[in-house]
């Protein structure tokens, strides 16, 4: 059997181009443990072995549910390593594509969980730097887990800046770090942004086929509105995860613990909508006769929301949800009811108006491709709630498709 300083190699579990896991068992301790080695490239410079042993200390500190436990990080042999909790599952990527099978509550309670892990680091001065679906875990227990703090800000000197070189993929790179400046806690917004997209919509916002058009992409380009992908995506839904894409950093979501509140606000919606799925599958089944008693129940309740009687509303908006949990205008009129904002907003100032009906126009059918997505974007971001912009967004995937 291998061993590795006090470790005894079992199996190797994986290998991505920041190093090698192994299984392996602590001698000292009798305790199974994921080991994994920094690789050669970046383990053989002086200057990146003490960079390494200064952010063990302050990984140490780190101890959340949602993150990985580290038990040990250090130098054995030469070569650079980090001992941590074994844990059984399916990281996001794997989940990716598995497609549309795991309900959107579900989705987003996983989303939800990423930030408040996040949030936690960030909060005692950590930064991740590597935000993607592989980085992030989701136990047999449902419970997320997110891996590989430490070894990616130890490694920020390996990015585009020297020679030419970037570990693993660009494809979540914040705009800051893609041009190789420092980071802060906003690059990880964009970064979970960016693999929040991908979660809900199942395609990456940066899609280039070359390292970089992918780069030129993040610098340059909005991404494909959200609702163009998965039309029954609640709309502010998309908005969160367009907020956390901007450019600029000062205009993205101050905090992860901001879009952790944003994201148990859409849950609860979500939960008391009886939302079951992102897909609407269960709508597919559901005959005319059905069809038109959830309108009677949705109009019903759109009557009773006029009047101001919301517990009226809600039942008959839960009745049509029951019939058909696909049903977006129940599901909208429920997240309202939960949001405590049952009735139209207030009309847009002037201005708004104004820059919404420009935004739609340019949106519209026989528009240029290009623009049409920039201004499916900025509306996502400046009108969430406006029924106009969801069909603008639903006329486009039909387009697309």
């Amino acid at each position: 059997m291998t061993t590795f300083g006090r470790y005894e190699i079992l199996d190797k579990l994986g290998e991505g181009a920041m190093g090698v896991v192994y299984r392996a068992q602590d001698a000292a301790l009798g305790r199974v443990v994921a080991l994994k080695m920094l690789s050669a490239e970046l383990g053989g410079e002086e200057e990146l072995h003490q960079r390494f042993q200064r952010e063990a200390e302050a990984i140490g500190r780190l101890s959340h549910p949602h993150i990985v436990t580290v038990y040990d990080m250090g130098d054995a042999e030469g070569q650079l390593y980090m001992a941590m909790e074994l844990l059984e599952g399916q990281d996001l990527r794997k989940l990716v594509e598995r497609g549309r099978a795991i309900p959107l509550a579900d989705r987003v309670r996983v989303l939800a969980q990423i930030c408040d892990g996040l949030a936690y680091a960030h909060s005692r001065g950590v930064v991740h730097r590597d935000i993607k679906p592989a980085n992030i875990l989701v136990t047999t227990k449902g419970q997320v887990k997110v891996l590989d703090f430490g070894l990616a800000r130890v490694a920020a000197r390996s990015t585009i800046t020297r020679r030419g070189v970037i570990l693993g993929t660009p494809d979540y790179m914040s705009p800051e770090q893609a041009m190789g400046r420092n980071v802060d806690h906003r690059s990880d917004i964009f970064s979970a942004g960016a693999v929040f997209y991908e979660f809900l919509g199942l395609a990456k916002p940066f899609r280039g086929k070359t390292l970089h058009s992918v780069l030129y992409q993040i610098l340059s380009e909005e991404p494909e509105p959200l609702l163009t992908l998965n039309p029954r995506l609640p709309a502010r839904l998309a908005a969160v995860v367009h907020g956390m894409l901007r450019k600029e950093p000062e205009k993205r979501y101050e905090s992860m613990d901001a879009v952790r509140r944003a994201l148990l606000d859409i849950h609860a919606g979500l939960r008391r909508s009886h939302s079951r799925s992102a897909t609407g599958t269960a709508g597919a089944a559901v005959t005319e006769e059905v069809r038109a008693r959830v309108r009677e129940y949705v109009a019903s309740g759109r009557s009773h929301l006029e009047a101001g009687r919301l517990e009226a509303a809600t039942v008959d908006l839960n009745q049509a949800m029951a019939l058909d949990p696909a049903c977006e205008e129940a599901a909208e009129s429920l997240w309202r009811i939960a949001r405590g904002r049952p009735c139209d907003p207030a009309p847009a100032d002037p201005a708004l108006d104004a820059r919404v009906t420009a935004l739609l126009a340019e949106a519209a059918p026989g528009a240029e491709d290009a623009a049409s997505r920039r201004a499916l974007a900025e509306l996502a971001l400046i009108a969430p709630d406006d029924a106009r912009v969801l069909e603008a967004a639903r006329e486009r995937a039909g387009r697309a498709h």
